[in-house]
């Protein structure tokens, strides 16, 4: 408002009326009730400073509790990670050893069902025997114990692997959870907080409408001595603010105020001529000034309150903004704290038996995993005895081919020998006979009693005489030759 010394150029159209004094009084009387909105004004500072502590101790504690769930988080989610591993790894090594499983296992099936199609040469049974193959020979039932034994180690694997899969489930479901407990407040307060910014702005505003109230009381106390050097202006003033509400009524000042003479505003003292002071003597340009004063401050008057009204206005919003962020900063400690809550039980209660059920995977995957590389050697090693059983039969074919050869060559030197050895004894018949005819009759038979004898026959015969020629049998030529050639790429 006007300051003492502003220009009085406002009194050009001369000093202002009694009524127009009094006018100017009752208005800066009806202003002091701004003092209500400056007592508000001071209240929301002092709300908003309660509100600024509780800001910077929920900041504080939420940034702590947000860094410790992030360790927390950090640590759940790395342990996680590792049951995660073990299982992949775990699924990862059970893969390879099916598919080498698989590989052996259809190798010996391979096998079996060669030794199911290679039907046994009819000529290496007896006449009237049922047609047999390879397989007939074979023990079946040792391979069928290990497929059963093997297909328990998977069954068993692939169990503890579900097992184990439940585990990462939970896992994840228990994070969910904690991650959900966070959601459920949606954003979090902004950070820097606003709220130190917004307390120097309410400051300033309840400052700026302390001194707008002391321009008012300046103003009233102007016009109150204005009135006083006024002839008639108390007794005036009295009968015009008779109705109006008794200043005593109003709210005591804040201590911005403290300092301004408010004994001025008691209205018993408006309403008294008696008990006014005399009025100070005053020249009549100090007057002159004094008037002019007042009139450029009652121009302004309407201004002020309004601009009090608007600041504390204003407050109030900013007031409420605060408000909210301290209301999102509580709601964000208790969804911290609910996700601590969430974290502890996880960490004490779960995860212990997460990573126990981790171990019991890791120890019977290990168990399992020799059963089935022991199961794989078992099949391998059947497969290789089959194959040799293929192997021996194709040679025990050609091994009766051979002994066919060597028979017949066994016989034909045989016969060639009988053939030798019976031209002999023809040759030998007949010069014992040539000697008995040349000297029989000068030789007295009892000079050698084997004169007479003839020679002696041989026979050449089996020593095994239970042994006939069917014995070996007489294998088709193109049967050997298979034969050899299904050796010959096994080797």
């Amino acid at each position: 408002m006007t300051s003492p010394h502003s220009s009085t150029a406002s009194l050009d159209h001369g000093p202002p009326t009694l009524e127009q004094l009094v006018s100017h009084f009752v208005a800066s009387k009806r202003s002091l009730a701004s003092m209500s909105h400056v007592v508000r004004a001071n209240e929301v500072v002092t709300e908003a400073r309660h509100l600024l502590e509780l800001d910077a101790v929920l900041s504080a504690k939420n940034a702590f509790v947000r860094r410790a769930l992030d360790d927390q988080l950090s640590s759940l989610r790395a342990i996680r990670h590792g049951v995660e591993l073990v299982a992949v790894d775990g699924q990862v090594e059970f893969k390879g050893i099916l598919v080498t499983l698989d590989t052996s296992s259809t190798h010996l099936q391979s096998t079996l069902k060669t030794l199911r199609e290679t039907p046994i040469h009819a000529s290496l049974q007896p006449n009237s025997t049922p047609q047999k193959h390879l397989f007939d020979f074979i023990d079946s039932s040792s391979v069928d114990a290990l497929n059963a034994s093997l297909r328990q180690c998977i069954d068993r694997t692939n169990e503890a692997s579900s097992t184990l899969t439940d585990t990462l489930n939970a896992f994840d479901d228990a994070l969910s959870s904690i991650v959900d407990a966070l959601a459920e407040w949606p954003s979090a307060p902004p950070t820097p907080s606003p709220l130190p910014s917004a307390f120097l702005d309410l400051e300033l505003h309840a400052t700026e409408t302390a001194s707008l109230l002391q321009s008012l009381v300046r103003h009233y106390d102007l016009c109150v001595t204005a009135l006083k050097h006024t002839e008639g202006g108390p007794t005036a003033a009295a009968s015009a603010t008779a109705s109006a509400n008794a200043v005593s009524d109003l709210p005591d000042l804040p201590s911005d105020l403290a300092g301004i003479p408010v004994e001025t505003l008691n209205p018993e003292d408006d309403n008294d001529d008696a008990n006014m002071p005399p009025p100070e003597p005053m020249s009549a340009a100090e007057k002159v000034e004094m008037l002019a004063v007042l009139v450029n401050d009652a121009a302004e008057v309407e201004e002020a309150v309004a601009e009090i009204r608007d600041r504390v206005a204003d407050m109030e919003a900013q007031l409420d903004s605060m408000v909210a962020h301290v209301d999102a900063l509580r709601g964000e400690h208790a969804a911290l704290r609910r996700a601590v809550k969430a974290v502890k039980d996880v960490g004490h209660r779960q995860v212990p038996g997460w990573i126990a059920g981790c171990r019991e995977f890791q120890l019977r995957w290990d168990e399992e995993r020799a059963r089935i590389e022991e199961g794989m050697l078992a099949l391998e090693g059947l497969g290789e005895f089959y194959e040799g059983f293929l192997d021996a039969y194709d040679g025990l074919l050609v091994e009766v081919g051979r002994r066919r050869r060597v028979r017949e060559k066994m016989e034909q030197v045989a016969r060639e020998a009988a053939r030798k050895i019976e031209k002999l004894h023809d040759d030998d018949f007949a010069a014992r006979a040539s000697f008995r005819a040349a000297q029989g009759e000068h030789l007295p038979l009892d000079i050698w009693p084997g004169l007479q004898d003839p020679p002696v026959r041989y026979d050449i015969v089996a020593l095994d005489r239970d042994e006939e020629r069917g014995s070996v049998p007489d294998l088709p030529r193109e049967v050997v030759e298979e034969a050899m050639q299904r050796i010959a790429a096994r080797r």
